[in-house]
């Protein structure tokens, strides 16, 4: 099986990031993620993060400044083989911004997004692997003070 690139972006504001609970239909059912999705065949990955975030939010990310801070293997649906890796990028911004699912064009892959701080996100919530790069943002957050 030949691997997808995928593209997911992390907005953090202060000391929570920003997480969107996927639908029961779709992949990683119920689990709180980042906005994100499969990079279109001559995009970049910046590019398709960029449009990723936009169709899942209705948020234009496109004058903003992302910093890619890692990588993050994505499974199948029963999580037995791993179809791609993740491009993941970090937002920072000084104040929260609220995505409109009901006007995103894919806005119906989420149930609910909010702001988390690093107690409250744990792998059972977001994954194994989410969750470990969530705290090293964290972590190198806490030695910026």
């Amino acid at each position: 099986m030949k691997q997808k690139t995928y593209a997911g972006l992390v907005v953090k504001v202060n000391n929570k990031v920003l997480l969107c609970k996927r639908n029961a239909t779709g992949s990683y059912p119920g689990m709180w993620s980042i906005p994100g999705g499969k990079v279109e065949k001559g995009e970049s990955t910046l590019d398709g993060v960029r449009r990723e975030f936009f169709e899942e939010t209705a948020i234009n990310i496109s004058n903003e400044e992302l910093n890619f801070v890692g990588l993050i293997p994505r499974h199948n649906r029963d999580g037995s083989e791993i179809k791609g890796q993740m491009y993941v990028y970090l937002l920072e911004l000084n104040k929260q911004i609220s995505p409109d699912l009901e006007n995103a064009i894919d806005g119906d892959e989420h149930t609910d997004c909010g702001y988390f701080s690093e107690e409250e996100i744990s792998p059972e919530k977001c994954g194994t692997n989410l969750h470990k790069l969530l705290s090293t943002i964290f972590d190198k957050s806490q030695d910026k003070l």
